[in-house]
């Protein structure tokens, strides 16, 4: 039987801010210039293609903002 793995992003303003709940900044969360920090949506969604991940989902929230749900094959 498939087993999968699950991945959620949250997305504002063409930035990822968190994946699975953690910060993608290099500038932790609230400190200045913390959003900017963070990777836009075009890269990350390109490396999360690489690695696997098939976005299976996408809810749009507020305006300039979304979460989307990937999944993968889990390996083993």
């Amino acid at each position: 039987m498939k087993r999968f793995e699950y991945l959620v992003a949250y997305v504002e303003h063409g930035r990822v801010l968190e994946a699975n709940g953690f910060w993608q900044g290099t500038i932790p969360q609230g400190e200045p210039g913390a959003e900017e920090s963070c990777p836009d949506q075009g890269s990350w969604l390109a490396e999360a293609g690489a690695q696997g991940w098939e976005l299976v989902a996408l809810d749009p929230e507020e305006t300039g903002t979304a979460r989307l749900y990937f999944k993968r094959t889990r390996e083993g």
